[in-house]
């Protein structure tokens, strides 16, 4: 278990607390630390509660915790959610003027008459909480001078930014002669290292990948990752098109694929129901598509900012009839780069939809990691049909063993291609005739065949023990942490780490997972999804199942905590 120290952040809606973080985080990262950052917010523009955790250390972090180290409170209300969980040597840093009703030795009231003349109203607690922060923690007042000048450079005016620079040596003067508590690590740059959310490296790895064409229509919490294309789709040759619906966003995206561009979308749950119906198209036209899920408190509206991992069986399962579909669900910042890479030369090689399944613990945490190696990344657009002499109708459902038939791209190729939402024959023209419908049923199923028999199987931590612990996506990062930290208390825990969900490969499953006397889902939903996944599609048996519904992220405490109860011991 890594060494660390634990941020609280907190306050209102339309306090700070965001940029504050941004702040913090940034600076931490140019001072050399390892940083692992997650948000608790409400669905609100102003008001309610929020708070975002900052987690830093000499070693790399995939895990929230719940004890704080140190605790910035913008408001009263903040300190009375925030002061239990503080440690005993931890210590609070608020506005004297919000925390005047609160007596405790861990707080540190700041007077609210320091600093420039220009900088007395509130809008400026978030910076003077956290010059107050640097000075306790030993590091350079300068570094956060440079993090603030280079992110406002643009949004404020110069007097403004100046601002909050004096702002942040008139405390760093006036509690020039407080102690520092040194911290228990030590920095270790490496200019090489980023920040960056799940959803970002979501969006690289669709650019790395080499897409054409995003269309979405905005929900929470998928819909950063169409902001970052819009961002950097004119300069990268990207379409980018906010739709009317998620209907459209589906059949737009198809269209482009059927047109030769590499397409994806994407929502949230409640998003995806309204893709049903494409979905289909996309299975019985066998066109390539990527779909973005990340997935929310559900069912319905659900909890629009909460997270949760419920929506496993339904998009296994999504739209009417039979037909292949790929399931990808990253267990981390990086694996969500280099698998979004994956999924789209899945999609073109098998000619399926392929699903990203995130999660919002993922989507919007955000993580220090190394920057992405290009080398890993290549570009398979699957079988293309060889340009014939004279234009002619393309046998686009060419009955194949592998399941899969060699396509082409209309006005891009002589090949007149024929495509349709009904069954069809070979060259695509509608058919009910019984001897074709089984061929071509047959050779879309063996598509899911072949395609099993190619996915890994789960990534086993901690082998040989007797215990099992199954997890996926954002559970990974708590799993591993508390496996760790409970072995040192002599109880032995593997993990299987699952990032293709389906299909399964079934026999490399069974045989990976056949030594583990027991089994147990650690999921955040309520009937353990992914167990019950692998119950019908494998002999495995799963012993018990631990899930989450309220909302949050599982911190390593939640899996600490449960694993004790699990063997029988007292939390």
């Amino acid at each position: 278990m890594p060494n660390s120290c634990n941020i609280v952040i907190a306050g209102a809606a339309g306090q700070g607390v965001e940029s504050a973080v941004a702040l913090a985080g940034k600076s931490l990262l140019k001072a050399g630390f390892q940083i692992f950052i997650t948000a608790d917010y409400q669905s609100r523009v102003r008001g309610g509660h929020n708070f975002m955790r900052i987690r830093f250390s000499d070693q790399p972090l995939a895990a929230a915790v719940v004890k704080i180290d140190y605790l910035l409170a913008l408001n009263e209300e903040s300190l009375e959610r925030h002061l239990p969980n503080l440690t005993t040597a931890g210590m609070a840093f608020a506005m004297a003027d919000t925390c005047a009703n609160i007596a405790d030795p861990r707080l540190q009231p700041i007077p609210s008459t320091i600093g420039p003349s220009a900088a007395k109203s509130e809008t400026f607690s978030g910076i003077k909480l956290l010059a107050r922060l640097f000075i306790t923690l030993g590091l350079s007042p300068e570094i956060l001078k440079k993090t603030v000048d280079k992110q406002f450079a643009k949004k404020l005016s110069p007097q403004l930014l100046q601002t909050n620079i004096d702002t942040i040596s008139e405390i760093t003067n006036f509690f020039t002669d407080q102690a520092v508590q040194p911290l228990p690590f030590a920095p270790v740059p490496d200019p090489q290292r980023m920040l960056v959310n799940g959803n970002d490296a979501i969006a690289l790895g669709m650019v790395a990948a080499g897409i054409g064409v995003y269309t979405a229509y905005p929900m929470t919490p998928s819909t950063s990752v169409m902001n970052v294309l819009a961002g950097c789709g004119p300069e990268m040759g990207i379409a980018v098109e906010q739709v009317e619906d998620e209907i459209a966003a589906l059949n737009a995206a198809l269209g482009a694929s059927y047109g030769g561009a590499r397409a994806a979308t994407g929502s949230s749950g409640a998003g995806i129901c309204l893709m049903a119906e494409a979905i289909g198209l996309a299975g019985i036209g066998e066109i390539p598509i990527v779909i973005f899920n990340a997935q929310r408190s559900s069912p319905a509206t659900g909890m629009a900012t909460r997270t949760e991992q419920a929506d496993l069986l339904f998009v296994a399962h999504v739209s009417h009839g039979d037909f292949p579909r790929l399931i990808i669900a990253p267990s981390g910042h990086s694996e969500s780069f280099y698998l979004t890479t994956e999924a789209f030369n899945l999609a073109d090689y098998w000619q399926i939809p392929v699903f990203i399944l995130s999660d919002q613990a993922l989507a919007s945490s955000e993580c220090s990691i190394n920057e992405f190696d290009l080398e890993q990344v290549t570009i398979d657009r699957g079988e293309i049909a060889a340009e014939p002499q004279n234009p002619g109708m393309l046998q686009r459902y060419e009955v194949t063993e592998s399941g899969v038939s060699p396509r082409a791209f209309p006005q891009l190729s002589k090949w007149l291609i024929s495509c349709d939402s009904h069954e069809h024959n070979e060259i695509g023209q509608v058919s009910d005739d019984i001897a074709n419908r089984n061929r071509q049923h047959d050779k879309r199923m063996r598509k899911l065949q072949n395609l099993a028999k190619t996915l890994p199987g789960p990534k086993i931590i901690g082998a040989p023990a007797d215990k099992l612990l199954i997890c996926w996506g954002s559970t990974v990062g708590p799993v591993l942490e508390a496996r760790e930290k409970l072995k040192t208390q002599g109880q032995n825990f593997a993990v299987a780490i699952f990032e293709y969900l389906y299909p399964l490969n079934r026999e490399l499953i069974e045989k990976t997972l056949a030594p583990f006397k027991e089994i147990h889902t650690i999921e955040g939903n309520y009937s353990g999804q992914l167990g019950k996944l692998l119950q019908m599609e494998t002999t495995i048996r799963i012993t018990s199942h631990i899930g989450k519904t309220d909302g949050r992220l599982f911190t390593v405490e939640d899996v600490e905590k449960n694993l004790i109860e699990l063997v029988g011991g007292k939390p």
